[in-house]
């Protein structure tokens, strides 16, 4: 059975047996066999709406703004858990906030981005490109909005098709998908799809969390370019729930591991 089938296969087996609800697109970028796996089905996004928000940030540079300008951070973007609160200087870079976003999943970097290009700017992306599961309304850390059923949703086929349009430098700049690459290439999450190798590839990625998802999605560079959009819901009250991070662990050292 070859790799990628073999690889979803297992995936699939093992979702079914914990009770999760696994979506994947698994794509060689070399030769562009692809293998899926309820890959319109509609999760909660956690984090990795940040990917088309980075693109957003970095399509606009230059023209509204410039990565180099400072913005303060308020006190009603200044959520917990996040990089840029705790380090309290109060005031930073566009760049800064942007690589604090993709870097840590520094949410109040990503409330104050969004009040920078909008949430209409982002959504036009979507718009754009068919992503017809995607939808950016509310901000990070908004309980009350989750509460109320405003949520950020999205597919593993819609991110598979942003990564796949930042991997051909198709539809924007080819300077924003390099910096894109970039950034995604120093993303220190290393407890989904990388959580079982030793020795990884190069990845672009992203992940996201919440108490219900885990999702890890991005591009893979070594000797084959490979594409892994993976997304994992089930009813938990840990964000880190270990029947998803073994899941999406193990998906990972199937698609990777040298023998």
């Amino acid at each position: 059975m070859p790799l990628l089938s073999k690889a979803l296969s297992l995936a699939q087996k093992r979702a079914e047996e914990s009770g999760v609800e696994l979506s994947l697109v698994i794509e060689d970028l070399s030769s562009g066999e692809k293998r899926c796996l309820k890959e319109n089905m509609v999760h909660s996004s956690a984090s990795v709406i940040k990917v088309p928000l980075m693109m957003a940030v970095l399509e606009d540079a230059g023209k509204d703004f410039l990565l180099t300008e400072k913005i303060s951070l308020d006190k009603i973007n200044a959520v917990a858990f996040s990089v840029v609160t705790e380090m309290g200087e109060g005031i930073y870079t566009i760049n800064e906030y942007l690589s604090w976003m993709i870097m840590e999943s520094c949410n109040a970097s990503t409330n104050v981005l969004i009040d920078l290009v909008g949430m209409e700017r982002v959504n036009r992306i979507f718009s754009d490109l068919a992503m017809e599961q995607t939808i950016l309304q509310r901000k990070m850390m908004d309980v009350e909005a989750r509460k109320a059923g405003k949520d950020n949703l999205t597919s593993a086929q819609d991110m598979a098709t942003i990564l796949r349009k930042i991997y051909h430098r198709e539809y924007f700049s080819e300077a924003a998908c390099e910096r894109g690459l970039q950034l995604m290439k120093k993303c220190r999450s290393d407890g989904l799809l990388l959580r079982y190798l030793t020795d990884p590839p190069v990845f672009a990625h992203k992940s996201g969390g919440l108490d219900e998802v885990s999702h890890d999605v991005g591009i893979f560079f070594g000797k084959k370019d490979l594409l892994v959009s993976a997304m994992s819901t089930n009813i938990s009250s840990e964000e880190n729930d270990p029947k998803r991070t073994t899941l999406l662990g193990h998906l990972g050292r199937w698609l990777l591991k040298e023998e």
